[in-house]
């Protein structure tokens, strides 16, 4: 008996050079790398394989592995409060529905004479793409249905969650990915019409999510910071020496960075040069940012369009340039540096392919391959989204079919951290419930 014992191993052993391991029997940090290096469809087929599939992908450590790699995504919130979310994988340029299904899998644009016509006609530059076979470019849908009865802001996206405002200022926190929706504790300041800026972030020290909102209190003209920590019971009103500083309209996007939420002040008499604020989500500071050394208070002043932002993992300033018919994108290379803010590129305006930067198409994103995505928020212009390549200052059209233009975009990063995991469902003051994914891929 032992001999056959032995000669089983041996011959497993033999097996083993032949390169028929099983994938289970792989150390835990490779499995890992390879299951991260999948797209987020695969992800959940291999976690609804085997329980120990699904025990590696609930793991915490695997989760803030995938989201330190995974690709950016852009979410799309409708006129009917369905969330959509738009996965690219690969280098997709020149996007249209494919035929076959209205919400199906989208792919490069054939280059034929016809399409060419159509794009010189709405000047638009569109090269060919280099990679036009269906196995180099992936592009899915998936749908979140929200509340009905609720209208919805996109607030921000932050490490795989996204926030929403609904009307009486209620925030939800969701997980498009896995389809679970957070209701959270209303905040002091309720009123729609007071709420003056709000945004999202995270904050790694003590591994939270955090809301802050500007509400302006009529009673001693100026705005008040209300800030929640999600899983909380309620919020908390962060007491300042000084005014805050009044957050610009529409003028920061993707507005989380370090730790820190950031947006864009209108200049005051006291604060003429300032134009950057921040707000650290671990020791509830305001702070300014330096803008590039030549941001005087008359060049600020004379600023048409300017938008703050995060993109490439750096603050971000786009404004159209005074006097010029161009539109420059200046990164902060060295977070909190001033003298590192360099120009990274510019537009000229009369080349925009017919699209007008002064009504407001403001950068969302850069995708994977280096394009910058651009959305309208005006009523005007039906091609709400476009994107614009650095590399061959070329514009391309982002086609989302039954998607009306007036839809809310922005950019995020898919994530396994299920909102169970960090937040006590045991008090009355959270409602969470799970949406029915619909998937396209």
């Amino acid at each position: 008996m032992e001999k056959k014992k032995q000669r089983s191993r041996g011959c497993r052993g033999a097996e083993l050079g032949l390169a028929t391991v099983h994938i289970l029997d792989l150390p835990i940090h490779l499995l890992s790398e390879i299951i991260a290096r999948l797209p987020a469809s695969s992800v959940i087929r291999c976690a609804s394989v085997c329980t120990s599939f699904r025990a590696l992908v609930s793991n915490p450590s695997f989760r803030s592995l995938y989201v330190s790699r995974a690709p950016t995504s852009f979410l799309l919130l409708s006129h009917n409060r369905r969330l959509l979310c738009l996965h690219s994988w690969g280098s997709a340029s020149f996007l249209i529905p494919h035929s076959s299904s209205s919400l199906a899998s989208l792919q490069p644009a054939p280059d034929t004479n016809r399409n060419r016509n159509r794009n010189r006609d709405r000047n638009v530059s569109c090269p060919r793409s280099k990679s036009r076979s269906k196995s180099t470019t992936s592009s899915i849908f998936s749908a979140v249905d929200l509340k009905k009865d609720v209208d919805l802001v996109l607030v921000n996206s932050s490490e795989g969650l996204v926030c929403l405002r609904g009307s009486g200022s209620v925030y939800y926190v969701c997980n498009p990915l896995l389809g679970e929706i957070l209701e959270l504790p209303p905040p002091p300041t309720t009123t729609t019409s007071s709420i003056g800026f709000s945004s999202f972030g995270y904050d790694p020290h003590s591994n939270r999510y955090k809301i802050l909102q500007f509400a302006a209190h009529s009673h001693h003209n100026q705005f008040v910071a209300e800030l929640y920590s999600v899983g909380d019971k309620a919020w908390t009103t962060i007491r300042t020496a000084f005014a805050l500083p009044t957050p610009r309209p529409n003028a920061s996007f993707h507005h989380s960075l370090n730790g820190a939420l950031h947006w864009l002040a209108q200049p005051t008499t006291t604060h003429l040069c300032q134009l950057i604020c921040s707000f650290d989500l671990h020791t509830n500071e305001f702070k300014w940012v330096p803008p590039p050394s030549y941001f005087d208070a008359h060049y600020i002043h004379s600023l048409s369009g300017i938008t703050l932002g995060v993109l490439k993992g750096c603050l971000c300033l786009c404004f159209v340039v005074p006097g010029a018919a161009r539109f420059e994108t200046w990164f902060m290379r060295d977070y909190g540096v001033q003298r590192s803010w360099s120009l990274s590129f510019y537009i000229d305006i009369n080349s925009y392919c017919g699209l007008r930067i002064p009504d407001r198409h403001r950068p969302i994103a850069f995708a994977d391959n280096g394009d910058m995505w651009l959305k309208d928020d005006s009523a005007s212009d039906s091609y709400s989204l476009v994107s614009y390549s650095p590399q061959t200052g070329s514009f391309k059209i982002i086609h989302t079919p039954h998607v009306s233009s007036r839809m809310q975009a922005m950019p995020h990063v898919l994530s396994f951290v299920s909102l169970n995991d960090i937040v006590n469902l045991s008090g009355t003051h959270l409602l969470l419930y799970t949406s029915t994914i619909k998937s396209y891929w």
